[in-house]
């Protein structure tokens, strides 16, 4: 994977999740992490300089199929594979990158021709927003926003923001997103994929679900005290067929580890 790939899987990520303004401070306030070799170091820059001008969370990319906590490494999930996908129909940009909306999951699944993980608790939800990113050659990642709605409800699709908003529920403070990650070559296998969680994330747990996939579960923090109803963002990591997925919301322990037991 080039150099312009890694920076572009990184803007892609850093778009997900907003920031608070205290975030934003802390990010502003704060060292710059550092990686002990010069491309990390570039990574890092335009990450704080992505970060004070977008107000996006991020999670960044370097070698290798590990999952970090702010550089501390979590339990081995299952391992990555090759995965094949069909030709998508779509114009590449400059990068030579293809981006393509969909409106809802089993499109994704059908064009892609593979056979992606699904929850019943998704069944009949017209909120989906689906997007696929590849380079057609060595990586594929696929994110579903709104993926299981639960009890959140009175949707209203905001045109100028590209996004809906939504009233949150008694056990789903936000809607359930869904990220796959799909390596494509055996360049990137080589070279792996890890993922590194920085900022305000700090390590849950690990567990094996009934599936019998092996999954860590992440969550956000706050520095603020006292905070009534705050419920942190829960991200559930685990890998299945070769494909890497996580589930991301906010909600319970137990809400987010019942998704993943839908996963089939």
């Amino acid at each position: 994977m080039t150099k312009n790939n890694i920076k572009d899987i990184i803007d892609f990520e850093l778009r997900q999740i907003k920031l608070t303004d205290q975030i934003k401070n802390n990010v502003r306030n704060n060292a710059i992490i550092r990686k002990p070799n010069h491309v990390w170091r570039s990574i890092a820059a335009s990450l704080v300089i992505a970060i004070l001008g977008g107000g996006t969370v991020f999670a960044g990319y370097q070698i290798l199929n590990k999952i970090y906590v702010n550089e501390a490494i979590l339990p081995a999930l299952d391992s990555m594979q090759i995965v094949q996908i069909n030709t998508i129909d779509a114009v590449p940009d400059e990068y030579g990158l293809i981006h393509k909306e969909y409106s809802d999951y089993n499109t994704v699944k059908n064009e892609l021709g593979v056979n992606l993980l699904d929850s019943h608790l998704s069944d009949n939800n017209p909120y989906m927003m689906c997007h696929v990113k590849t380079d057609a050659k060595d990586f594929a990642i696929i994110t579903v926003d709104n993926y299981i709605l639960g009890d959140t409800d009175s949707y209203q699709f905001l045109e100028a923001e590209n996004r809906y908003s939504y009233n949150h529920g008694t056990d789903y403070f936000s809607p359930i997103s869904l990220t796959a990650d799909l390596i494509l070559s055996e360049a990137q296998m080589n070279n792996g994929w890890d993922t590194d969680y920085l900022g305000l994330y700090e390590f849950v747990e690990c567990y094996t679900s009934d599936q019998g996939y092996i999954v860590n579960i992440v969550q956000d923090t706050t520095i603020e005290k006292d905070l009534e109803n705050y419920i942190s963002e829960k991200v559930a990591i685990f890998v299945a067929d070769g494909i890497r997925y996580s589930l991301k919301g906010r909600v319970s322990i137990d809400v987010i580890k019942n998704a993943v037991s839908t996963m089939k």
